[in-house]
Formats: C-alpha cells, structure tokens, sequence
C-alpha cells in the first residue's frame, strides 16, 4: 500500500525571496532528517511574475547556507496548487489574508510560516511576520533563514505524526 506524500506551500509575495528561500531551507532539513520522500515541498507567490529567478540577494543568502536556488523559477499562487497542498505557510499575515480572502474553502490548510509549529508545542515569537528582503542587503535574506530555522523541527513533526522534533524527549 503506497502514501501519497504530505504537500507544503510556502507563499510570499513575489516568489523570488523568501519563499524559495524557505521552500529550498526544509527541502534540506527534511533530507538531513531522512523525510524528504515524505514530503512534496514546493513555493508560490501571492503577486508573482511567472518565470523570475530567485533575487541574485536570495541566491547568495541561499549558497551562504548551503541551499541552491538557481534553478527556481517563480509562479503564482493558483486554485489548482493550493487544491495540492495539505498545508500552505503565509511569510506574513497579508499573505494569509490575501489567501483566504482570494480561495474559500482552504482556510483549515492556511497557517503563518513562524506560527504552524508554535500552535503545536510552545509560545508564539513576539513577531510572526518574516520580513520582506527585497531591495535589501544579502544579511536580510539571510534574516528570513535564520527567523524560519527554528520552525523546522516542528513543521516535521507536525505534519508527519511518527516524527519527533529534534531534541525532543
């Protein structure tokens, strides 16, 4: 008996920043954890020209920690990929507003990128928002990495049940 893989959208606003940014940093994680076939990890963008690459900012964020962000291509967020996802992680609230404001019906899937684990095990970062990079130096978009590292761990367990966050007991 197969399993369908658990689906997780990250979504920003232009898809060039901080999702890719996020969507490539758990594609990571889940390989060093021994999950990535368990997961089908993808990005979008709220207000995203199709086809624009990662920002030459994001790209070197992106190599600084290991990631690959040269072969992303942006796209927008569309009823047929939000019907994929299991869950969708907003970088801010105006992107979880602008999600269930434009697509009824999935507000159960919907969650703030740094809340989804927080609702799960421990109290909510003072800000919840991640962000926006653009225009700025290389250190922002390291920023968005370094504030979504500490959501990893229970974004795994929370979405595949047999999995425990690291250094938990």
């Amino acid at each position: 008996m197969g399993f369908s893989p658990v689906s997780i959208l990250y979504v920003c606003t232009g898809n060039i920043c901080r999702s890719p940014l996020a969507e490539a940093q758990l594609r990571q994680y889940a390989a060093r954890r021994g999950v990535a076939g368990r997961l089908d990890i993808a990005s979008a963008g709220t207000h995203a020209w199709e086809g624009n690459a990662a920002t030459p900012e994001a790209q070197e964020a992106a190599r600084r920690w290991g990631l690959d962000l040269s072969g992303h291509r942006a796209r927008a967020v569309r009823e047929s990929i939000l019907r994929k996802s299991d869950i969708v992680l907003a970088a801010a609230r105006e992107h979880q507003e602008w999600l269930l404001r434009e697509f009824p019906g999935h507000e159960n899937a919907i969650y703030l990128a740094r809340l989804f684990p927080r609702r799960l095990r421990a109290e909510p970062p003072a800000e919840t928002d991640i962000p926006d990079p653009i225009g700025k130096a290389v250190e922002y978009y390291a920023e968005v990495l370094r504030l979504l590292e500490p959501t990893l761990p229970d974004i795994i367990s929370g979405v595949l049940e047999d999995v425990t966050p690291e250094g938990a007991k």
